[in-house]
């Protein structure tokens, strides 16, 4: 008796949470601040995003080429496994 007394309690307790979570998540109260919050941050990545200096390209002929795969392809080592293949 006790046992199921218990677990009424913990469902009911459950459903009320449920419910208040839901109640809350929906109030107009709620979607009004949660609205607010994302207009003010999306003003505030824009006037961010205005006031961030420009950096000069410094980065020019930093790149060199090199031709590893005709140097790969001189060191590596032919087998004639692969003529027999080709026979």
């Amino acid at each position: 008796m006790l046992n199921k007394i218990i677990n009424i309690f913990y469902l009911t307790s459950f459903f009320i949470f449920v419910i208040l979570t839901t109640n809350y998540y929906f109030s107009d109260k709620n979607v009004k601040n949660t609205n607010k919050s994302r207009s003010l941050y999306s003003v505030k990545i824009d006037n961010d995003t205005y006031n961030l200096p420009l950096l000069l390209n410094d980065t020019s002929d930093i790149i060199e080429y090199k031709n590893g795969i005709e140097d790969y392809k001189k060191k590596k080592k032919n087998y004639k496994f692969w003529d027999l293949i080709k026979r």
